[in-house]
């Protein structure tokens, strides 16, 4: 190897230059996109909390209004359980969804009585407003629908704090 020849000298120093740029910026690029998947999906994560939130919050606003709102409630019922899903299946390995899996199955399949009596048990209760009667409810059904939806977003607003995934 010639070291004494200046042209060879300034060869090998280009090359090492090109080399050790590439080389960064293929380590920034990689670094870039990293934290760009995670922005990603804390963004996603909190879109799935904020439907959640406001799908049963339209709920319990609604129930306390006249029949007509029923429509509504249902649509926005829908809503509730896609993004209840949704949490579910972004989850999965998460201890702090773990702690309401069971609910939110119970709520997204309408199992409305059994996550009553479930949620009762982790000393949750729906809204005193739930415990009344109203006369546009034709049936316990509906009432068990509404306390659940309420239940649900008393157990959403308690989880969401706690998921380390939406932390920057």
């Amino acid at each position: 190897m010639q070291l004494d020849n200046p042209t060879l000298i300034g060869v090998y120093i280009a090359s090492i230059t090109a080399v050790t740029s590439v080389t960064t910026n293929l380590i920034t690029t990689v670094i870039s996109n990293w934290f760009q998947s995670n922005r990603e999906k804390r963004s996603e994560l909190q879109d799935i909390y904020v439907g959640c939130i406001k799908s049963l919050a339209t709920v319990s606003t609604l129930s306390g209004a006249t029949e007509s709102n029923m429509d509504n409630i249902e649509l926005s019922l829908i809503e509730a359980k896609k993004y209840l899903a949704l949490l579910l299946i972004c989850s999965k390995k998460r201890n702090q969804i773990k702690l309401i899996e069971k609910e939110v199955y119970l709520f997204t399949s309408g199992q409305y009585e059994q996550l009553l009596k479930q949620a009762s048990t982790n000393v949750l209760q729906p809204s005193d407003k739930y415990l009344e009667k109203y006369e546009y409810l034709p049936n316990q059904g509906q009432k068990q629908v509404l306390s659940a939806a309420d239940m649900m977003l008393q157990l959403i607003i308690k989880i969401a704090p706690q998921d380390n995934r939406l932390l920057l």
